[in-house]
C-alpha cells in the first residue's frame, strides 16, 4: 500500500492505531495486516482472540491406595485444588469417608497459546540486508474468581530485532527458546494450537500448559542472542546465548549466574506440493553456584533433545524426545524438581507422539506423551516423594470455518505417580473458538 507524500509520519501513527480498532471482517484471513509498505519500509499487526470453556474432573490431590497419609514431602510442580468434599475430611491422604477426594470444576480459558496482539516493522536497507523489529503482548482472558475483572498485565512475550542478509539472521531480544523448541511445535500444530490440553491448574489465572510436562519441558521465552544460518539444501543450524536462569527455587536455590545459558539446534526440511518433512536435534547447557550449608556448589546442567514431523496427504505425525540433568517435571532449571536437596541435579527424560488427519474444513488428532524423573539418593534418605512419571493424553477435532476461524472440542487426561506411591488422575474437557489474523 503506497502512502502520499503529503501523509505524516503522525498520521501513520493514528491510521495503525484505528486499524487497530477495526473490526476485521471474518474470511479475510492473513498471517498478518499491513497497514504501511513504502520505500523500504512495512509495518503490519498481527493477532490471534481465543475462548474455551473447560470442564474438569478427578482426583483433587495426590494419594497414597490405602488412603494413608504421604510418608514425605511432595516434590512437584503441583496440581491440587479445592475438592467436592469438606476440605477438612480431605487432610490425611487425601482420602474422605474411605473414598479419594475429588474434583469439578468449571472455567473459561483463553487456551494453549494466549490472547496475542502482535506489532512487525521491516526496514529494507540494501538488495542483500533486511532488518525487522517485533513486539508481541500476550494475555489469557481468565478473572479471578472472586469479581469479574482480572489484575493481570500484558505478557511481552516476543521483543526482538533481527538482522538478514545472504550470511544467515542474527536475533537480539526475547523470544522461544532452541532447546525443546521441536517437540513445542508439534504440540502446537498437532494437538493444541487452538485448543489447552492441560490447564495447569483450576482455580488460578493463566498461562496453559498443553502437553507441556508431558513428554517434553517447556523451552521458555527467553532474552538472548541467536544467530541462524541461511538454509542450505534444507539444512539450518541455530546458536544462542541466554539470560542464565537460578537453578532450584525454595530448598536449594544456585543464584550465582557467571556464564550465559547456550542453546543450539539443526534443523533438515524438505518440501514439496505434497510432501513436507522436517528433522530437529538440539541441546543446552548452563553453570550455577551457589551454596549449601555454606558449602560451595557448582552445577552443570544440560539437555538434548531431537524428533521431526511429516504430513502427506492429509496425514500428520509428530513427535519427538529428550534428556535432560537438572529438567523439572514441567520446565527445566527453575523450580524444587531440578535439584534435590544436597545439590545433585535430578535425571529427566519424555517422549511424546502426535497424529493428525486434516480435511478440508477439519483435523482429528490424538497423540500422548510422558515426562519420567529420577529420584536421587538424597530423596530416598529423607523420604521425600519425588514426581515419577507424568502421562498425558488427549483426542481433539478442530472445524475450520475459514483459514482464520477455528472450533474446537478436546478431551484430555493426566496421570501422575510419585516415587512412594501416590496417584493422582485428571480429566478435562474442552470447547471453544480461535481467531487469528
Amino acid at each position: 500500500m503506497k502512502i502520499p507524500r503529503f501523509v505524516t509520519k503522525e498520521a501513520v501513527l493514528w491510521a495503525a492505531i484505528a486499524a487497530v480498532l477495526l473490526v476485521v471482517t471474518p474470511g479475510a484471513a492473513l498471517a498478518e495486516v499491513s497497514i504501511y509498505d513504502n520505500n523500504g519500509w512495512s509495518i503490519a499487526f498481527d493477532g490471534r482472540t481465543a475462548g474455551f470453556y473447560s470442564y474438569g474432573f478427578g482426583d483433587s490431590t495426590p494419594h497414597l491406595p490405602n488412603g494413608q497419609p504421604s510418608t514425605g514431602g511432595l516434590i512437584w510442580t503441583g496440581f491440587t485444588t479445592q475438592p467436592a468434599q469438606d476440605p477438612a475430611m480431605c487432610t490425611m491422604g487425601g482420602f474422605a469417608n474411605g473414598k479419594p477426594c475429588t474434583f469439578t470444576a468449571s472455567r473459561i480459558h483463553s487456551g494453549f497459546v494466549g490472547n496475542i496482539f502482535g506489532f512487525t516493522a521491516r526496514h529494507k536497507i540494501s538488495e542483500n540486508l533486511m532488518v525487522t523489529g517485533r513486539i508481541a503482548l500476550w494475555w489469557p482472558i481468565e478473572t479471578d474468581q472472586y469479581r469479574g475483572f482480572s489484575s493481570m498485565s500484558p505478557d511481552p512475550r516476543e521483543s526482538y530485532a533481527k538482522l538478514e542478509g545472504p550470511w544467515g539472521n542474527v536475533l537480539f531480544g526475547r523470544t522461544l527458546g532452541l532447546h525443546d523448541r521441536g517437540s513445542t511445535l508439534v504440540d502446537y500444530y498437532y494437538a493444541d494450537g487452538s485448543s489447552i490440553g492441560s490447564p495447569c491448574n483450576v482455580t488460578q489465572q493463566g498461562p496453559l500448559c498443553g502437553h507441556i510436562g508431558y513428554g517434553y519441558q517447556f523451552p521458555g521465552y527467553n532474552a538472548g542472542i541467536i544467530y541462524s544460518t541461511p538454509l542450505a539444501s534444507g539444512f539450518q543450524l541455530s546458536a544462542g546465548i541466554y539470560d542464565p536462569v537460578r537453578i532450584g527455587l525454595s530448598a536449594v536455590l544456585l543464584s550465582i549466574l557467571s556464564y550465559p545459558r547456550v542453546e543450539s539446534e539443526a534443523t533438515y526440511t524438505l518440501k514439496s506440493d505434497r510432501l513436507f518433512f522436517t528433522l530437529y536435534g538440539n541441546g543446552m547447557w548452563q553453570q550455577a553456584k551457589g551454596f549449601i550449608d555454606a558449602t560451595p556448589l557448582t552445577a552443570n546442567a544440560y539437555g538434548v533433545s531431537g524428533g521431526g514431523r511429516i504430513e502427506f496427504m492429509g496425514l500428520k505425525l509428530g513427535g519427538g524426545a529428550n534428556f535432560d540433568v537438572g529438567g523439572g517435571d514441567l520446565s527445566g532449571l527453575v523450580g524444587d524438581v531440578p535439584i534435590d536437596r544436597a545439590g545433585k541435579l535430578r535425571h529427566v527424560t519424555g517422549f511424546m507422539g502426535q497424529a493428525m488427519y486434516s480435511t478440508a474444513s477439519w483435523d482429528f488428532s490424538a497423540g500422548a506423551g510422558e515426562t519420567r524423573v529420577q529420584e536421587t539418593s538424597d530423596d530416598v534418605t529423607r523420604g521425600l516423594s519425588v514426581i515419577k512419571t507424568r502421562l498425558g493424553f488427549n483426542g481433539t477435532i478442530n472445524y475450520r470455518l475459514d483459514s482464520s476461524v477455528v472450533f474446537n472440542a478436546q478431551y484430555f487426561r493426566a496421570q501422575h505417580v510419585f516415587w512412594l506411591g501416590e496417584k493422582q488422575a485428571l480429566n478435562f474437557i474442552h470447547g471453544g473458538m480461535t481467531f487469528t489474523w
